[in-house]
């Protein structure tokens, strides 16, 4: 753009006729000569603060929305595991009648040869593998020795799957731990789940490792006096060594929780220090992948282990109905209304209006 003005040219008069940001050209006469000069025009250091403040500004009034952009897709990711999980259940319950079984105790792991009823001693997260497009994962080991599957079984509970993490907690990979199962070798390191299936609205009594290892080929009787006998009663579609089935859901497969997020101790995301999360996602009946609505869910805290259902999201955490839908509990939802939505067949205050889509 030209800036300037003609004036009257004597020796020594100076005639800006362009500026353009901090070059400015000027014609000059000196001793009855024209001169083309360049000069360049620098920012003092007023103007240099005043920029980087109004800089600064602007990114604090930026970074809040930004956060919250990056959270708003965290929580959806969150959202379509669970999506995905729920699903696999559902097939799970197409081709076998019924709910996927909650395995045996902490102490097992899934076996690949003792298919999906209550002789799997491997969790519900176990035995949807194949539904969710991991078979190959689901049967390492299969048709091997014992020897041979307890290192296949190690192999598989340190592998992370990215289903069952969620990315607002902490990413997908293995966590050194000194767990060891009946039917595995020790692993040094396993991966973890951010989710839980719905254990019922009995209040959580502390599980157990379940059976010896001699249970293998035991009675089923055997198998069940090794076993917590609250976890094997308990009032919801999965559990100790389940086998329901849809219609015994008598409050409504729409109105009974199947699976969701669970609550975990911020401080110890990465540690083995809390007693409800540090076992391996393939486990079988544990509070490590099951959770009970016998109290409130709770937002992640420091310090405090709850063996409930919660997140690591503000205001609202993602839970599966037994009918696949997926729904955002509010951390204040109803006692009651949450205890209920725990049992299958209570008849209780399942209001739906307390849930979001």
């Amino acid at each position: 753009m030209a800036l300037g003005l003609i004036v009257e040219v004597n020796s020594g008069t100076v005639c800006r006729i362009f500026s353009g940001g901090p070059i400015v050209w000027e014609l000059v006469v000196c001793g009855g000569s024209l001169m083309m000069l360049q000069r360049r025009c620098a920012f003092t250091l007023v103007e240099l603060l005043v920029v980087i403040a109004i800089i600064g500004i602007l990114v604090s009034m930026t970074m809040p929305a930004i956060q919250s952009a990056r959270e708003s897709g965290r929580r959806t990711q969150c959202r379509n595991n669970i999506k995905n999980q729920s699903a696999a259940a559902l097939q799970h319950v197409v081709e076998h009648k019924f709910f996927p079984t909650g395995g045996w105790g902490f102490m097992w792991l899934g076996d690949a040869d003792r298919g999906f009823n209550r002789r799997q001693p491997g969790g519900w997260q176990y035995n949807i593998l194949p539904y969710m497009e991991e078979t190959t994962l689901h049967d390492l080991g299969k048709g091997k020795s014992e020897a041979d599957k307890k290192i296949a079984h190690a192999q598989r509970v340190s592998t992370p799957i990215p289903l069952f993490s969620c990315p607002s907690r902490r990413r997908p990979e293995s966590f050194v731990s000194g767990y060891s199962a009946n039917n595995s070798n020790k692993p040094g390191a396993v991966a973890r789940s951010d989710y839980a299936a719905n254990g019922g609205s009995k209040p959580y009594t502390g599980g157990n490792g379940g059976p010896p290892t001699s249970s293998l080929n035991a009675s089923d009787a055997t198998i069940d006096s090794g076993c917590n006998s609250v976890a094997l009663s308990q009032n919801s579609p999965i559990y100790c060594r389940s086998e329901l089935k849809p219609a015994a859901v008598r409050d409504g497969v729409s109105k009974t929780y199947l699976l969701g997020e669970r609550h975990i101790r911020f401080d110890n995301y990465a540690t083995d220090t809390p007693s409800d999360d540090d076992q391996a996602w393939g486990v079988g009946y544990d509070q490590d992948v099951m959770r009970v609505t016998a109290s409130p869910p709770e937002l992640d805290t420091i310090g405090k282990t709850q063996i409930v259902f919660g997140s690591a999201h503000l205001a609202t955490f993602n839970m599966a109905m037994a009918d696949g839908s997926i729904k955002g509990i509010p951390y204040d939802i109803d006692p009651s209304v949450h205890r209920s939505f725990g049992d299958k067949a209570d008849g209780g205050p399942n209001d739906l209006s307390a849930l979001s889509d």
